[in-house]
This record gives C-alpha cells, sequence and structure tokens, in this order.
C-alpha cells in the first residue's frame, strides 16, 4: 500500500509500503446478536423496497412487448437496492454507541485544486491546499453514509454501490479523488453546523456490496469489512442476510412474471405471432444491471487512472484560486486518507 504523509517540516514523504493508513483502533465490540437485533427492522424495510418494486408501473416498450412487467421489475428491483442497503447500514451503525451518524443538511464542497492533484497524485501539491468549507465551486459530493467517531476523532465517508465492476476503473477513480477532495471540508462543516467535537482525520471508503471487487489500497471494500470499519462484530454478515433476503422475494417476483408470461403464450392470449425460433422457449430476462446506479446523485466522469493513495494532506498555504473565508494558519494537523485496517 503506497502511503504518504505530512511531516512537521510541511513536507511530505512516502514511507514503505507497509506503512499503515490510519492509528491503532479498537478491536470490534463483541456484539453478540446483531442480527437477531435488526431482523425485525430488516425484514420491514425489506417489504417496503419489494412494495415499491411491484408497485412500479410498466411502460410500454416496442422491443420488449410482452414483457413490460418483468422489465420493470427487474430496473426497479436494481435501482432501489442501493437505497435499501444505505439504510440496512444506518441501522447497523446505531449498534455502536460511539458512533454519530450525522445527516448533513448539504453536500460538502469539491476543492478542484485538490481534486487534480489527487488525480494526478501530486502528493506535494497537496500541501498547498485549505480545508475551507466555504470554497467557491460548481462541484459537490453527499456521501451516502457519514460516521463519526466522537472518541478518536475520527469522520468516515461512505459511498455505498450496488456493484462496483458496472463502473469503469477511470470512473471509480474520480469517484475516490471526490471524496476526498470533499473530505477536506468535512472538519469545517462539522464544527460549524453540527454538534461534533473536532475530528482530526477524515477517512473515505467504497463499499461494494456485490463483493465482485476489493481493493484496500484503492478504498474499495467489501460487506464483510463492515466489521471493522464500524467496529462491530456482525456487521458484514447482518447486511449480507438482509441481501439475500432481499434476493429471494425479488426472485419471487420475476418467478411469477415469467410463469405469468409463459402462460399467456401457451394460451394464445398474448396477442402476438410467435417469432421464428422462439415458439417453445422464452428469450433471456431483460435487465439493466447498472439501472440502479443512474439514480446515484454521485455520478462520477471519466478519467485517467491513479497511481497511488495518500495517508496524510494537510496546509495552510495560499488559498486556491475562487475560494475565500480561509481558515487559520494555527489550526491543528488534519488527516485524510483512504480507510484501511492496520497492519497488524
Amino acid at each position: 500500500m503506497i502511503t504518504t504523509r505530512r511531516q512537521s517540516g510541511g513536507t511530505l514523504f512516502r514511507p514503505n509500503s507497509d506503512a499503515p493508513m490510519m492509528d491503532e483502533v479498537d478491536t470490534p465490540s463483541a456484539a453478540t446478536t446483531v442480527l437477531e437485533e435488526l431482523i425485525s427492522d430488516f425484514e420491514r424495510i425489506v417489504a417496503d423496497t419489494i412494495a415499491q418494486v411491484e408497485a412500479c408501473p410498466a411502460k410500454h416498450d416496442p422491443t420488449f412487448e410482452g414483457y413490460q412487467e418483468l422489465l420493470a421489475a427487474v430496473r426497479s428491483a436494481t435501482s432501489l437496492e442501493g437505497a435499501l442497503l444505505k439504510r440496512a447500514i444506518a441501522l447497523v451503525v446505531g449498534k455502536n454507541p460511539k458512533l454519530s451518524l450525522i445527516h448533513l443538511e448539504r453536500p460538502l464542497p469539491v476543492h478542484q485544486a485538490a481534486k487534480a492533484l489527487f488525480l494526478r497524485s501530486d502528493w506535494a501539491g497537496a500541501s498547498m491546499i485549505r480545508r475551507d468549507a466555504e470554497v467557491i465551486t460548481r462541484e459537490y459530493y453527499r456521501p451516502d453514509l457519514l460516521v463519526v467517531d466522537r472518541a478518536q476523532q475520527h469522520a468516515l465517508l461512505l459511498d455505498i454501490k450496488r456493484t462496483v465492476s458496472s463502473y469503469s476503473p477511470s470512473a471509480i477513480v474520480t469517484l475516490r479523488s471526490r471524496m476526498m477532495a470533499s473530505a477536506l471540508a468535512i472538519r469545517e462543516v462539522l464544527e460549524r453546523k453540527y454538534d461534533v467535537p473536532s475530528v482530526s482525520r477524515a477517512s473515505i471508503a467504497i463499499i461494494d456490496a456485490a463483493g465482485d471487487t476489493r481493493s484496500e489500497a484503492e478504498g474499495i471494500l467489501g460487506l464483510n469489512d463492515l466489521d471493522w470499519l464500524l467496529r462491530i462484530d456482525g456487521a458484514g454478515r447482518a447486511i449480507t442476510h438482509l441481501r439475500e433476503l432481499y434476493g429471494a422475494k425479488i426472485r419471487a417476483i420475476l418467478q411469477k412474471h415469467c410463469e405469468t408470461i409463459m402462460g399467456q403464450r401457451h394460451e394464445g392470449r398474448s396477442g402476438e405471432k410467435p417469432q421464428a425460433g422462439f415458439e417453445k422457449e422464452m428469450g433471456p430476462t431483460p435487465g439493466n444491471e447498472e439501472q440502479g446506479e443512474e439514480l446515484n446523485p454521485q455520478s462520477i466522469d471519466q478519467v485517467g487512472d491513479q497511481e497511488g493513495i495518500f495517508e496524510y494532506i494537510g496546509g495552510n498555504s495560499d488559498e486556491p484560486a475562487g475560494a475565500h473565508a480561509a481558515t487559520s494558519s494555527h489550526s491543528p494537523a488534519f488527516a485524510v486518507g483512504i480507510a484501511s485496517r492496520r497492519t497488524r
């Protein structure tokens, strides 16, 4: 893992690749029955989501004539799963009394100069960026969840993806740089707007709920990593169970639609003439695995790859063009980086 750390002299250097990203954290709390405590809540929010899927109207589509209900169910199921996961993880966060879930009234500003530097891995230039929450910018970022550990003065920005594999690598790089750039303002936002003690560091993590992609060095983590991220034993297993519960109910809905379609074809009530080669079997189930991500307001641009990940950045040098209300040059050091389990 490539990291950087700011020295007292104001310069940045690259330590060896085994250097830890975060300070020592407590061992996960001995949560005995996280899933048992939350199962009724999970069943409730799954039922709410299923009701939305079933209420989604089917729209006329000449390409999928006769399959509109099936298509509508697939699209709505993938679109709503991200919000379901967000609600479930928020419930899990509540099981650690040391954690606070912050509901941002406004999205965080993205420091454009910082974003550009992080994309180029220009770590030395990162020390030129001020941490101003009132910076003038056209770009903002709102994390799916903002978790604050008051005891450790740590803020964690989570971006929850149904599946990371539906994004190109460059798109994930851009998302990561936006998260880091916005994290620069998190301390001021928390101090000004919320009753939260000053945080000394912020970490970002992209959660891949599908589990297809995991790269701690790139900030992409899986559901099982929620145990140490939130310091709650069983957190990952609880969310995995919720996903299994949701998946079983969605498949039952799809099966019902398939049986209806096949019954109509068999009884000749569809009003269509069978096409050559399709008389005996139904074509592939239509769907769009990326549909759920299209509703995410955190859509990301396509840019070049990033070479590495930094650990700490800071500095109170000249403000980038367009910024104002600079912070005090005497403010304590502030660290921003990728969430990572400490190297043992």
